[in-house]
């Protein structure tokens, strides 16, 4: 609504859409006075507590029979955005909410407000009145209608040109109370008495008392720092939330590589179609999880968790508020206290996420202290995985073997293994066709060797051979990070491979590394393909690594008369190296009852 001197622009409570939009009215138009939809009670301690952003505080009033009420200063809400734009430009603002506080009702089922951007501001406007209604005559909401009203009026006494921001449930009655003659001489009931504090919210807790994700939010303040900076997408949001939180996921650069932005790509699909299915076009936060979970598995999960709850601008003060679904605890104070949040558009419940919270490092040595060092055994789905991939490379091994003994020779008679396609084109003007002979294979590779790291030896002090529990199983003879590094859980410790060698069919072996304990190697990657050269019972193994076997692993080759069939590490991709990479050592068999919990993917 808008006349020569007074604009009603209708918003909801913590939604950046709304935010954005007054900001881009604000620049468009000058106004002398800008009057929020906020009880009039907090007015005086609101405007500091504005002043204070983009540190988030809050402004809660008790009233004498002990009931809560408060309001987050949410940076991205209109009705704060409002008074801060007025007190950054020297503009008269003030709070005309009825006096007396009440739990606010529920706006009930709305349009996205992410909708507004696309079909436009005013027709999202009208449709979300439309569903909202008129109140009836009488009702709460027309009594607060009829006190804005009254204040409205007041204020446009005093000032030219004034700007109203009116929330939805009140917006269609105060119109309809701006245009009677009765609205300046109605009478209400006296204001109660409130004591009226303000201080920091706990920064963890931020998520139950604003709208937006506490990422977005912080997102949104950084970008009002930047003069230059064009206004973010939301949905762009979640996605760089993926990104980021991927990006600062850990430490060791094969972690990161196993999320590939192929398996981001498919998360942020997953939440497309689980935001769609529940009628919505912004995400929520359980959402997000879910489809970080199904990726990345609980770990990353978990970040993205503590992520999203993050804001950059955190307060330094020791006396925040602990804020949750109508509960604060305030310092001091004997316990939670019921307390209603008077920006809540729509209810909040609790919901179960399936997450595992990191171990705390009180609970890691806990752990180690209960590592029995005599019993130690694999986890079965990641043995499960490691003997395909070792299957797959003796296969390729066998098939390099053969490629190079294939024969060419132009048709004549018989196809022989088939037509030889790069030498047909490469003869195309003569019209020949050429075939192609592939003699049967040279022997088997019973031995791989996978080199994943050969440069810092310093980071893989267990050394150890592990025997099949069975005849689809391999030897498997390796050297990795310790065990004690990172336990997981109560018998579980997560490690990496520096590098290993896989011998099937499996036999009983020495453990290498105790007998090449005197000699004078390199590297441990040397005492790895030493034994695989000792024990293999076939020429030909293969060398799985970066880099090609240097003179020193030749000339060992040589000598026992076996011959190192290089294969580039680079020829997979880096997920498929990070997940055979990592793996589980769990401390005895029983503990394979539990560990799928910990380990999860």
């Amino acid at each position: 609504m808008n006349n020569s001197s007074l604009t009603l622009l209708p918003f909801l409570h913590g939604r950046l859409t709304f935010a954005r939009q007054l900001r881009a009215l604000l620049l468009k138009k000058k106004f002398d006075c800008i009057a929020v939809d906020i009880p009039e009670i907090f007015e005086s301690e609101l405007i500091g507590a504005v002043e204070k952003l983009p540190v988030i505080w809050m402004v809660y009033a008790q009233s004498m029979n002990g009931e809560t009420y408060y309001v987050p200063v949410d940076p991205c809400d209109a009705a704060i955005e409002g008074m801060r734009q007025g007190l950054q430009n020297n503009v008269n603002v003030c709070c005309v909410g009825y006096g007396n506080c009440s739990r606010p009702p529920t706006v009930g089922i709305l349009p996205d407000d992410f909708a507004a951007e696309k079909i436009g501001f005013n027709r999202f406007n009208t449709l979300a009145l439309m569903s909202i209604g008129n109140k009836e005559d009488g009702s709460s909401e027309d009594i607060e209608s009829r006190y804005i009203a009254q204040r409205l009026l007041d204020v446009k006494t005093k000032f030219n040109n004034v700007l109203a921001l009116i929330h939805y449930r009140h917006y269609v009655r105060v119109v309809a109370h701006l245009g009677r003659e009765e609205t300046c001489n109605a009478q209400f009931n006296s204001v109660d008495t409130y004591t009226i504090d303000s201080k920091a919210i706990y920064p963890d807790h931020l998520y139950f008392a604003i709208g937006e994700l506490p990422f977005t939010t912080g997102k949104y303040e950084k970008q009002r720092l930047d003069i230059f900076a064009e206004p973010f997408d939301i949905i762009d949001t979640v996605k760089d939330l993926f990104r980021e939180t991927r990006d600062d996921y850990s430490d060791d650069k094969s972690e990161i590589q196993a999320l590939s932005p192929t398996k981001i790509k498919a998360a942020l699909t997953f939440l497309r179609n689980l935001t769609v299915m529940s009628g919505r076009l912004i995400p929520t936060l359980p959402d997000i999880i879910d489809a970080a979970r199904g990726v990345g598995g609980n770990t990353y999960a978990l970040r993205i968790l503590k992520n999203a709850k993050y804001y950059p601008f955190i307060s330094f003060d020791s006396e925040s508020v602990k804020v949750g679904i109508d509960r604060i605890v305030i310092p001091g104070s004997d316990g939670p206290l019921r307390a209603i949040n008077l920006f809540r558009d729509f209810d909040l419940e609790w919901r179960t996420i399936s997450i595992r919270p990191d171990p705390s490092l009180f609970q890691k040595k806990r752990y180690r202290f209960g590592w029995n060092p005599y019993s130690m055994c694999s986890h079965v789905p990641e043995d499960i995985k490691i003997e395909r991939f070792n299957s797959y490379i003796r296969q390729k091994t066998v098939k390099v073997l053969v490629e190079d003994y294939v024969k060419t020779e132009k048709f004549a008679t018989s196809v022989k293994d088939g037509i030889d396609i790069r030498e047909t084109l490469r003869n195309w003007s003569s019209g020949s066709v050429y075939v192609k002979e592939i003699p049967p294979s040279r022997g088997k590779v019973d031995t791989v060797v996978i080199i994943f790291d050969q440069d810092h030896d310093e980071q893989y002090p267990h050394h150890t051979t592990w025997y099949a529990e069975h005849d689809d199983e391999s030897t498997l003879t390796f050297y990795a990070t310790s065990a004690f590094e990172n336990m997981v859980g109560p018998g579980i410790a997560k490690c990496y491979y520096g590098g290993l060698s896989l011998m099937f069919p499996p036999r009983h072996v020495p453990d290498i590394f105790q007998i090449t304990a005197d000699y004078s190697f390199p590297d441990l990657a040397s005492r790895l393909a030493f034994g695989a050269m000792l024990f293999s019972n076939e020429n030909v193994i293969s060398y799985v690594a970066a880099r090609k076997p240097g003179t020193f692993l030749k000339n060992l080759a040589s000598k026992h008369k076996k011959h190192l069939l290089w294969i580039p590490l680079s020829t997979f991709s880096s997920e498929t190296i990070a997940k055979i990479r990592r793996f589980h050592i769990l401390n005895g068999k029983i503990v394979r009852s539990w560990a799928q919990r910990f380990i999860g993917d």
